[in-house]
């Protein structure tokens, strides 16, 4: 995609406010301290449904969390969490889609293009998420879901490009959605549930500190690029779980994927794990994962080669997590090395 490299609209930039978050609703987020965003202004409207329309988000990510531990750069996840929040915010603030819809994320992408612009400074930083959205009805006028392409600014650099899509639908329907999951889990094998909690690799292995924070086994790499790891569920994490899910949420199979990725790559090519950066990611998601079933991630890694995106030395890994021999999400992402 081609995207601006600067804001695109000053004046609803100078509107958007900082002092205070969003209520938590509207993020579908449990704990306030879990809500990055702060305000939202519609830059430009088209006629939602037959063109685009265009919205700024302002967020602000913290310095300090436990996800985000005590790296120099803004985590991956968070970064993941504020480009979710602003979407589901657009979705109920300014395309009515009700409060009691459950959204289905069908892909994440994203792009850094400065890693410069984050790092974590002295001071919080000011983030503008511009979302180009193109939205579905159906003929009585209801959202449906919707397409978009953003860029995230931080402190007026845009730091990195991202695209996504997202459905809306009815708890009823979400509710025969998922009893298609459960009847998966009800046909499995005996040896395909989980019985006990397993467990987690050591967070060095993964360019993690805190224990907290592992969601895989001890990742198996064999000389060819080929590694495996089975995911590690603990419903009590107060990022990753933050309110009552009946399914693995996206959040954390990505979290699974970079952590296999990173583990792979620093074992293949001799590199200190917490050196390796996320810089580009794509995700799909054609199944739910289910809680109770186990979950396998399986990775290739690439050769290395010199990223054109941000000028950095990174490796691709191909990722994909599945149940009883269904995929339930292909992630690809670029490990960089950064520090």
């Amino acid at each position: 995609m081609t995207l601006p490299t600067k804001l695109p609209s000053a004046s609803s930039r100078d509107r958007l406010r900082y002092d205070a978050t969003v209520p938590r609703a509207l993020v579908h987020r449990a704990s306030v301290a879990e809500v990055f965003i702060t305000d939202s202004v519609a830059a430009a409207t088209n006629g939602i449904g037959r063109a685009e329309a265009t919205f700024e988000v302002a967020a602000q990510l913290p310095r300090g969390h436990l996800i985000g531990e005590r790296s120099a750069t803004y985590d991956f996840l968070l970064i993941v969490e504020v480009l979710r929040q602003s979407g589901v915010f657009v979705a109920h603030r300014h395309l009515d889609v009700p409060l009691d819809s459950a959204f289905i994320f069908k892909s994440m992408n994203y792009q850094v293009r400065s890693v410069d612009a984050l790092r974590i400074g002295t001071k919080p930083a000011h983030l503008v998420i511009s979302l180009d959205v193109r939205a579905e009805r159906n003929r009585a006028g209801r959202v449906l879901g919707f397409d978009f392409d953003a860029v995230m600014f931080v402190d007026d650099v845009p730091a990195l490009e991202a695209s996504g899509g997202l459905v809306f639908v009815s708890k009823r329907a979400f509710s025969m959605l998922r009893a298609k999951g459960r009847d998966r889990v009800r046909s499995a094998a005996p040896g395909s549930t989980l019985v006990s909690r397993l467990a987690p690799a050591s967070p060095v292995a993964l360019g993690r500190r805190d224990p907290r924070n592992v969601v895989v086994t001890e990742p198996t790499v064999d000389p060819s690029g080929n590694a495996r790891a089975r995911l590690v569920v603990d419903t009590q994490h107060p990022h990753l779980f933050d309110h009552e899910l009946d399914h693995v949420p996206g959040n954390l199979q990505l979290e699974a994927a970079r952590q296999l990725a990173v583990a792979a790559v620093a074992r293949l090519h001799g590199l200190f794990p917490e050196q390796l950066l996320v810089t580009e990611l794509r995700a799909h998601f054609p199944e739910f994962a289910e809680l109770d079933l186990a979950t396998t991630v399986d990775a290739r890694v690439g050769g290395v080669r010199q990223s054109k995106a941000v000028g950095l030395l990174s490796v691709p890994v191909d990722i994909v997590l599945e149940q009883i021999g269904s995929t339930v999400s292909e992630v690809a992402v670029e490990v960089a090395l950064w520090a």
